[in-house]
């Protein structure tokens, strides 16, 4: 079961992406800018920051593995969104789904 509790933060995720691995599923948390609305003429696209979630299977880094190995889930920023990712961490990994 993977337990981030106490290794990752909301203060972390704001300056750099964390990466992790469990019994062959790799994993990455980052912060990331989701479009909301398109832009239109004049105005710019409106975006909301979410935390992002992607699995993939080992052995390859997260640049290395094909784009279709990969799979992953967007959450709210914030602390409740932080350990509903863990969370889904742990379900893709019962399921197998990496």
């Amino acid at each position: 079961m993977i337990d981030l509790h106490g290794q990752i933060s909301l203060a972390f995720l704001k300056k750099s992406r964390f990466t992790g691995s469990f019994s062959g599923m790799r994993y990455l948390l980052q912060k990331k800018e989701q479009v909301v609305e398109e832009a239109r003429e004049e105005e710019a696209a409106q975006t909301k920051t979410v935390l992002e979630a992607v699995i993939w299977p080992e052995p390859m880094n997260f640049e290395m593995t094909e784009q279709e190995k990969k799979h992953g889930k967007a959450f709210s920023f914030d602390e409740s969104g932080l350990w509903e990712a863990v969370d889904w961490l742990n379900e893709e990994y019962k399921a197998g789904n990496f």
